[in-house]
């Protein structure tokens, strides 16, 4: 039996694992849940937190993206560049997915764009400014250290933390918002990202590319 993937297209890090079983042509199970509707299906049996993404392989339950990502590329013993063996370029992954919650993936599109649709009201000033702040330090930390002498986040090959990073920045897409634009590093890596991935990164990104152009979650952008 596939493994079973719960997900929403809308969320980066189900994005983030659709791409590494994608690009690997790894056999999957989608079950997709339009958690704004309040769809969980039965989520709750695999996660207990109720959220995603999180697999089914055959009874063994997983959450969180970023051990899912690296419990992949074990099980099927994918290409090293995507979790390496050696220590310390392992170390440099690790690095980049223990950094990426608590950074970058700040929930800024959330607020912008999910917040007021779920409770009817915009998001407050203060909590819009904490996440500008935030975004705009996470950029600067990718553009002038993750990528400052790296062709990707960790090395010189594509690693599972890009996969991480760049759902997150395709994410503002949506909302109309390039966050790459002015930051010669990062638009550099998400174009070698795309050449890599190939058409496993449009297929994967189809949703936000299709609000992308139709500009239904178009929001005032942020000062990053």
């Amino acid at each position: 039996m596939a493994l079973k993937l719960y997900l929403t297209p809308m969320s980066p890090v189900c994005r983030s694992v659709m791409l590494l079983l994608e690009k690997n042509a790894i056999p999957y199970q989608e079950v997709q849940l339009n958690l704004l509707k309040g769809e969980r299906g039965d989520l709750l049996k695999v996660n207990p937190s109720n959220k995603v993404p999180a697999i089914d392989d055959n009874g063994f339950y997983l959450f969180e993206s970023a051990a899912i990502l690296r419990y992949i590329a074990a099980k099927y013993d994918l290409p090293d560049h995507w979790y390496p063996k050696e220590l310390k370029s392992r170390a440099r992954v690790d690095e980049a997915l223990a950094w990426f919650p608590g950074n970058l993936r700040c929930k800024g599109f959330f607020y912008k764009v999910i917040f007021p649709k779920k409770v009817g009201h915009p998001a407050s000033e203060e909590t819009i400014a904490e996440c500008a702040t935030t975004l705009k330090n996470s950029l600067a930390v990718i553009e002038n250290y993750f990528l400052k002498d790296r062709k990707f986040v960790a090395g010189d090959e594509i690693s599972i933390a890009d996969l991480q990073f760049l759902g997150e920045v395709t994410q503002y897409w949506a909302m109309g918002q390039d966050l790459c634009k002015g930051k010669p590093n990062m638009e550099r890596w998400v174009s070698a990202c795309r050449e890599f991935l190939g058409p496993h990164f449009d297929k994967v990104t189809a949703t936000v590319l299709k609000i992308q152009e139709e500009g239904t979650m178009a929001a005032p952008h942020y000062e990053v």
